[in-house]
């Protein structure tokens, strides 16, 4: 199934992405056989969808009946009225041709996505420290307080104020806060409050004095008494160890439930197409307003656990991005049980991730998790956090879209120099070009390559008729060799093609829209999504 609209910005964004996924279940692989040229549109499952298939009839022109593999008969649909039922919904829509009794459409539905967490997260400021590679914004993006790139810093007078401003109200039933990895553990905060906003003065939920003797790394963390539910708190910090300087490794703000509300991000579990799949994917929305991007970070897991953070989650790989902003949004949404496929139109550009599983060339019981993730930036060893090159402006090889991955000059090396990434049969993560520094990589054997990018589209014309024919974008590694496609993202020529066009295929009932490669748009830089 798939939908298109506007959203208002990258928050707004997610919240309609993840509206839905998880309030319907999703349908899709239609076909159809028959006389009449009408067509079967907006179908999607409903709230209760499970595992199964719909037949769908014709007992006349105007009428069909619905019947599900697994639910049974349902009410009869009528052409021209939209069909909306708890199991599945669609709109048959009559064409030039009348349907015949006997026409017949065949839909398969699954369940609906779950949500095992959702964290809206927030904006810090501070008194002092709010720009730069240690601002103050660092506190709650999830970043690893080890790395040297992800504790804040300054040089401040006291008391210092360090605001957490949330997408959503929250209810803060305790709070951690980490030392830094390194350095003057004396700069660490000694005394302080920690406050609420009522909506017209702070109120104090907690007081902390004489908090010494940090070793790097170190996490404390402090009770709220008497909790409530806000959108904006503090740390009205009034002393550290020593002198001016303030640092802190890392600040979260729980819930009851021990999830970091100050964290923005969602872990979502797809059912399959089966129903019975427990695959496990995950947004991490993080923005620095001093570097004017306002990001997602896609991600792939082996499971979910409550208890663990984010980037502890079983098999955790990420560190691949969408650059987004801070404004309005034209966006596609593609999904089914095993994976959803994201568009974000920024100005005359494309940002496009998929999350899920690949259709690999295998079985399930030689490859049961062929989990992949896709986006549109890969930076490699991440720069520090008020870096540009997180902007959607980024104009280097880094920014590429999954189809064709660009990692540069040379052999595989890090799957996090590579936009399109699977993880294979072993457990390992690896990387996928298309391209190499904006051109067409021979395919060696010893190279991980996207088919056909890599072999080249800069000569393939239309057919001779002038339509369009689309290619399984395959993933291929030196051994074994073709191990699976993108489901429902081919590539074709963008040879007289402009982005947002249609695509019939005569092997398909629905249709293909084409989008280009960021903000490529030679012959060679199209890709095609299925609007199934």
């Amino acid at each position: 199934m798939w939908t298109s609209g506007t959203a208002t910005d990258y928050n707004d964004l997610f919240d309609k992405f993840a509206d839905y996924v998880t309030l319907k279940g999703s349908a899709f692989g239609l076909q159809y056989s028959g006389t009449g040229d009408g067509t079967f549109t907006d179908y999607g499952g409903g709230a209760d969808s499970v595992a199964e298939t719909f037949t769908i009839t014709a007992t006349s022109a105007t009428n069909f009946t619905v019947t599900g593999s697994v639910t049974g008969s349902l009410p009869a649909a009528t052409v021209g009225t939209p069909y909306a039922e708890d199991e599945i919904e669609f709109t048959i829509t009559a064409g030039g041709t009348a349907f015949v009794s006997g026409d017949e459409f065949t839909i398969s539905t699954a369940p609906k996505w779950t949500a095992q967490r959702i964290s809206r997260g927030c904006t810090v400021l501070a008194s002092e420290g709010n720009t730069g590679a240690t601002a103050a914004q660092n506190l709650v993006d999830g970043k690893i307080a080890d790395t040297g790139k992800e504790y804040f810093t300054a040089v401040v007078s006291f008391p210092v104020d360090i605001e957490f401003t949330f997408v959503e109200a929250e209810t803060i039933t305790d709070y951690e806060i980490t030392a830094i990895h390194n350095g003057t553990l004396t700069y660490q905060p000694k005394a302080w409050t920690f406050d609420y906003w009522t909506g017209s003065a702070w109120s104090t939920l907690d007081t902390e004095s004489d908090q010494t003797g940090w070793i790097a790394n170190e996490v404390r963390s402090f009770e709220v008494g008497s909790p409530v539910s806000a959108t904006k708190y503090r740390l009205h910090i009034t002393e550290t160890g020593s002198g001016s300087y303030i640092r802190i490794g890392s600040v979260r703000l729980r819930r009851s439930t021990g999830i970091d509300a100050a964290f923005a991000g969602a872990i979502f579990e797809a059912p399959g197409n089966d129903g019975d799949s427990e695959i496990t994917v995950g947004i991490h929305l993080f923005e620095r307003a001093d570097a004017d991007y306002y990001d997602w970070e896609i991600c792939g897991f082996d499971s979910y656990s409550a208890s663990s953070e984010f980037y502890q989650q079983a098999g955790y790989h990420g560190e691949l991005y969408i650059p987004l902003w801070d404004s309005t949004i034209p966006y596609w949404f593609v999904v089914d049980g095993r994976r959803a496929i994201i568009v974000a139109k920024l100005n005359t550009q494309y940002e496009i991730a998929y999350l899920g599983f690949l259709d690999a060339y295998f079985s399930p019981d030689q490859w049961p998790y062929p989990l992949a993730v896709g986006g549109s930036l890969a930076l490699g060893d991440p720069p520090a956090w008020n870096d540009t090159s997180y902007r959607w402006s980024n104009s280097s090889t880094e920014h590429s879209a999954l189809t064709h991955a660009d990692p540069g000059v040379g052999t595989e090396g890090d799957p996090n120099d590579h936009q399109m990434r699977a993880r294979d049969w072993s457990g390992t993560w690896l990387g996928f070009r298309g391209r190499e520094n904006d051109s067409e990589p021979y395919p060696q054997s010893y190279k991980r390559f996207i088919w056909p990018v890599c072999c080249g589209l800069s000569l393939l014309d239309t057919n001779l008729d002038g339509s369009y024919t689309t290619f399984e974008a395959i993933l291929n590694t030196g051994t074994p060799n073709t191990i699976g496609e993108l489901r429902g993202v081919r590539v074709v020529t963008g040879q007289g093609l402009t982005a947002e066009t249609t695509i019939a295929d005569p092997d398909y009932v629905y249709d293909w829209i084409a989008f280009h490669n960021v903000f490529r748009t030679d012959r060679d830089d199209f890709l095609a999504i299925a609007l199934d």
